[in-house]
């Protein structure tokens, strides 16, 4: 249930169509709703034993509510419904009942008659068959180009990567571009291949595996999966595996990819490899981790605690962090005396690892509690300063951005930076603190009862954020209200009407371009450095994207340099070449992840530019800025293939994702931004009198 909700988007909950009315106890009934819809079947309903004066169907609601007792509420938003069946007494009815729940809900799904690709769904079949021949599932792409010329509409190589795209994204394959030659068909075949290996313990009953004993206790505990241990479960003939040993690193390439397992440091070339598996770590930690370190006041100094607070936590999440911090740096190794093996500091929901390897003299304490995951640096040698460690802060931001957002896009995982006491229980998700550029350097900690020194070690309070010399009464307000201070204005065109704010001795609207931001900077935050690189993406690269994909259908189109987002979507709704899946001037929750039409894209610039146009603060902070990133690199490489540019618009991206902004380019962004129009999309005209 909590990986189903994951993945689930809470803003496209309701997937009604428009025509259906709900009263006021059903919309509120609704809203409480996630999809996807689960149902629960029960089996088994005759070997439930009734506790006396309950009847079968209490016990058997009793049981259900044991089963998602760890459940956050939220996940338990899906389910829909709940069966209790006999495997012996229950006849066809009862089952006929559940698969018409099950149509039911499917019905009112919003993916239901959607048009999907005739190409697909005839190499779909084709490969269905072709695994029945084959002895293990995996193909390469010269094979899968082979299988497409054999059917009925042969697909190009670009048809085929977007094919092998969207099924891994609907996991339907599991496809990685770096390994073209190791497409696999069967998902299961390949969830029963890992299970294979990282849940060896099935098979130690083998008198062969008698001899590594400790091995194997070393993987079952520790996380530890040594490379005798590799070597034994391929030639084991009880597993899918057997006799497949050319698959080896393929399979094991991919198992890191999906964070399975991480390859272990090895202190010189003769040592044998071997592999951290996080998932398989039941190990706690003998003794407190701060005496296994040798942490004291004499001998080291903390910060505070660097907290991640989600509303929920998907479980898996920390072990794709562990083995994404395990790329940049070393998991720390216990020094304890008169123990022949050193212990790794990689436990149960608990990791350290070494910032300094070399010597050793700072480390990274990682840890997780309920819907919370803390970072702390233990400081051997220097004193703690403001900003010492923001890069660090930065740097696990972002690989967290990263795992949600774009290598699982678990859209519905949310998270907020806070801090606490570096003294203050672990395992309390009580008495966080926001961070802020008016926290006073000496504050009371409630948990200690004493006051402490806030040394902001994760941020930089040098780092002022742009503060407008109008005061907060004289910032406009990009109100669409007519009653407002605003001056409406009708337009030549019957579709629009143009919006024209002022305020002060300001007006922004793109017809006076000589509006001009009156802010003083004195440095910039990171989120007017992100919003400044997303406007010049939006400004520049999404702006000629459109444009070079509208040319080639409108002889007479105006120069480049004339034509705004806003006059390209236009041309392109008129023309009504590129249709949206959802049709046009939907919101960002109607937009699928799997809706790929160029007219879907067309509707991303378009909401994208909006999102940019109406913020009154020029922030856009690192969770949206990242999700932004996300999509506008996968559609960015479709207009690639589409439009074919002289220059990729995917190179043109990255240059600007790692460039230093300047000064001169945040007001550029800024103003460009300001003197855009806020255009409000009709579909009759309307004739508006000048206030």
């Amino acid at each position: 249930m909590n990986s189903i909700h994951c993945y689930c988007r809470l803003d496209d909950q309701q997937n009604k169509p428009d025509s259906v009315t709900m009263d006021e106890s059903t919309e509120k009934e609704e809203t409480n709703k996630c999809d996807p819809p689960v149902i629960l079947v029960g089996s088994h309903k005759d070997k439930v034993i009734n506790a006396k004066g309950e009847t079968i169907g209490i016990e058997c609601k009793k049981k259900i509510e044991s089963y998602v007792k760890g459940v956050s509420d939220d996940a338990c938003g899906h389910i829909r419904s709940e069966y209790f069946i006999s495997n012996t007494k229950d006849d066809d009815s009862v089952f006929q009942k559940i698969k018409q729940d099950i149509l039911t809900l499917a019905r009112g799904m919003k993916s239901w008659n959607k048009a999907y690709p005739l190409k697909f769904t005839q190499l779909e079949k084709s490969l269905q068959e072709k695994m029945i021949e084959l002895q293990i599932p995996i193909i390469t792409f010269k094979e899968l180009m082979k299988i497409s010329l054999e059917t009925p509409m042969p697909m190009n190589d670009e048809e085929l990567m977007l094919f092998l795209k969207f099924h891994h994204e609907i996991r339907a394959i599991v496809y990685f571009g770096d390994l073209p030659d190791f497409i696999i068909l069967d998902t299961q075949w390949l969830s029963d291949a890992f299970k294979c290996i990282v849940t060896a313990e099935k098979f130690q009953f083998d008198v062969s595996r008698h001899k590594m004993k400790e091995k194997l206790e070393d993987l079952n505990v520790r996380g530890i999966l040594h490379t005798e241990v590799l070597d034994d479960i391929f030639k084991d003939e009880r597993n899918v595996l057997y006799k497949h040993e050319q698959h080896k690193d393929a399979i094991l390439n991919i198992m890191e990819k999906f964070d399975i397992i991480i390859p272990a440091t090895r202190d010189n070339a003769n040592e044998k490899p071997c592999y951290y598996v996080p998932c398989m770590v039941k190990s706690k930690p003998e003794n407190d981790i701060y005496e296994m370190f040798n942490v004291t006041k004499d001998t080291c100094k903390k910060s505070t605690w660097l907290c991640f607070k989600f509303r929920f936590l998907p479980p898996h999440l920390i072990n794709h962090l562990i083995a994404s911090l395990s790329r940049n740096y070393k998991i720390a190794v216990v020094d304890t005396p008169r123990q022949e093996k050193r212990e790794i500091a990689l436990f149960r929901g608990i990791a350290v690892f070494e910032l300094e390897e070399t010597i050793k003299l700072r480390k990274l304490l990682l840890r997780t509690c309920p819907n919370l995951i803390q970072i702390q640096v233990l400081e051997f040698r220097k004193e703690i300063k403001t900003g010492m460690y923001k890069h660090i802060a930065s740097f696990v931001t972002e690989e967290i951005d990263k795992i949600i957002s774009r290598r699982f896009k678990m859209s519905n995982v949310k998270f907020e930076k806070k801090w606490k006491c570096d003294l203050k229980n672990t395992d309390s998700v009580t008495g966080l603190i926001d961070f802020s550029a008016e926290q006073d350097k000496i504050y009371y900690c409630e948990e200690c009862t004493t006051t402490h020194e806030f040394n902001n070690e994760w941020s930089d309070l040098e780092i002022i954020t742009p503060c407008l010399s109008q005061s907060s009464e004289n910032i406009p307000s990009l109100n669409l209200n007519p009653e407002s201070s605003g001056q409406i204005q009708r337009t030549e065109t019957s579709t629009k009407v143009r919006v024209h704010v002022q305020a002060g001795d300001r007006v922004f609207s793109n017809v006076n371009q000589e509006a001009t931001s009156t802010a003083s900077f004195s440095g910039f935050t990171k989120e007017e450095i992100n919003f400044t690189k997303m406007g010049m993406i939006v400004l520049n690269i999404l702006a000629d994207a459109s444009y070079d994909l509208l040319k080639p259908d409108k002889p007479n189109l105006r120069p480049r340099s004339d034509c705004d987002i806003t006059y390209l979507y236009s041309e392109h709704r008129n023309l009504n070449k590129h249709i949206p899946s959802n049709s046009w001037g939907g919101l960002w929750q109607r937009i699928q992840h799997t809706d790929l039409a160029i007219g879907d894209d067309i509707e991303r610039i378009r909401l994208t530019r909006n999102e940019l146009q109406h913020s009154r603060i020029f922030h856009l902070d690192d969770t949206r800025f990242n999700e932004l990133c996300n999509i506008l690199s996968d559609l960015l490489k479709r207009f690639d293939h589409y439009n074919k540019p002289a220059r990729l618009y995917s190179d043109q991206l990255n240059e600007i994702l790692v460039k230093t902004v300047s000064v001169e380019e945040v007001k550029l962004v800024e103003n460009d931004i300001l003197g855009m129009a806020i255009e409000v999309e009709i579909e009759h005209q309307v004739n508006v009198p000048a206030q």
